[in-house]
């Protein structure tokens, strides 16, 4: 008994998938036939990661600015698109997937949703946005990457875009199209309220990628009052809404440009901490994380006089100390042809042109 109501439910599911695909190919059709200059942009957040977040606004203020429309759909709703099984209602429109450092094992979820969608689509041409890549050196890891390079290597249009050395050096040894791009917010730069700047702001990890230890945590806090007292503000790249809706999320992501814009210093050990403190001229000391993307993103920035990465958190007051003490300004003027690649690659390889 329990084979036939397996078998009728499996035949319900294919129905159900069956109709949920057509349903959405009609939606697509008709968005890309008013929209022929348009991609899709998809695993963009609604979560409240504010580095996520800022990631998919830097892209939506470049597709605009170069002409693309997207049609976007958040992590969240490819979700229901998955358990629908109805990826594959998107195949042979162009796909652009939101940038990040979620290529490997540390958030395996996301990976697995990047080749489901690789799979489902073999006529689209697929570009992955600026991305760290990190497997970790077990044999899940080694398993999970040779899958990975089966499935990516398989598909004849995808795009690879890594945004700090280490991860190009994989991806250009595993794949075919590769490039490295800087992380896409470096190439934002917010407008924020000119206030006095007062205190420190720390900004540090508490989820999977926290590296810091309880007595490394104490030494941090020792260093912050010797140079601060009391006025400290214990803040996160994790905003207190568990969700923030698409039409909310360059107000929520002010909110956090304007706190960096007024402190005096930012610590932190978050890779979206050390930007969102570049692109506000916010003196900053950045300290290490589990994987190599903030290390390697600093790279791209270690000129910036008021940037400084320390590898030991008693070294926090000296470093402080050593940045100028006079307003700064954020110049990206050096990663600029980078993002003009990137533009003319997007503007090839959905425009045509």
């Amino acid at each position: 008994m329990n084979y036939v109501v397996k078998a009728i439910n499996k035949v319900r599911l294919i129905v159900s998938s069956a109709k949920k695909r057509r349903s959405l190919r009609s939606e697509y059709e008709r968005y890309f036939a008013l929209h022929p200059n348009a991609a899709f942009l998809l695993l963009t957040p609604e979560h409240g990661n504010l580095g996520d977040q800022a990631i998919a606004l830097a892209e939506t203020t470049l597709l605009k600015e170069i002409g693309i429309d997207y049609y976007e759909i958040t992590g969240k709703a490819l979700k229901s698109i998955s358990k629908a099984r109805a990826f594959s209602a998107m195949n042979g429109f162009p796909i652009i997937m939101n940038g990040g450092g979620y290529l490997g094992t540390i958030w395996p979820s996301s990976e697995k949703t990047f080749r489901n969608i690789i799979e489902a689509n073999p006529d689209s041409t697929i570009i992955m946005l600026p991305n760290t890549i990190y497997y970790d050196d077990s044999e899940t890891g080694r398993s999970d990457f040779k899958k990975s390079k089966e499935v990516y290597n398989a598909h004849k249009s995808l795009y690879l875009y890594a945004r700090e050395q280490t991860s190009y050096d994989i991806m250009k040894d595993a794949y075919a199209n590769v490039k490295l791009i800087p992380d896409i917010v470096l190439s934002f730069v917010p407008k924020c309220s000119s206030v006095k700047r007062s205190g420190c702001v720390t900004c540090l990890r508490s989820d999977r990628e926290k590296t810091l230890t309880d007595v490394q945590a104490a030494a941090l806090n020792d260093q912050i009052s010797e140079l601060f007292g009391d006025n400290v503000l214990h803040s996160d790249m994790i905003s207190e809404r568990s969700s923030i809706p698409v039409s909310e999320r360059e107000a929520v992501l002010q909110q956090k440009f304007e706190q960096f814009a007024s402190a005096e210093l930012v610590i932190t050990d978050r890779l979206h901490g050390m930007i969102f403190a570049a692109i506000t001229n916010t003196p900053c000391i950045v300290l290490g994380s589990m994987s190599h993307k903030v290390r390697g993103c600093y790279e791209w920035i270690k000129d910036l006089d008021y940037i400084r990465f320390v590898d030991n958190v008693s070294d926090i007051a000296e470093a402080f100390r050593s940045i100028p003490n006079t307003e700064h300004k954020f110049d990206n003027s050096h990663l600029a042809h980078y993002y003009d690649e990137l533009k003319q690659d997007l503007k090839q390889l959905i425009l045509g042109e």
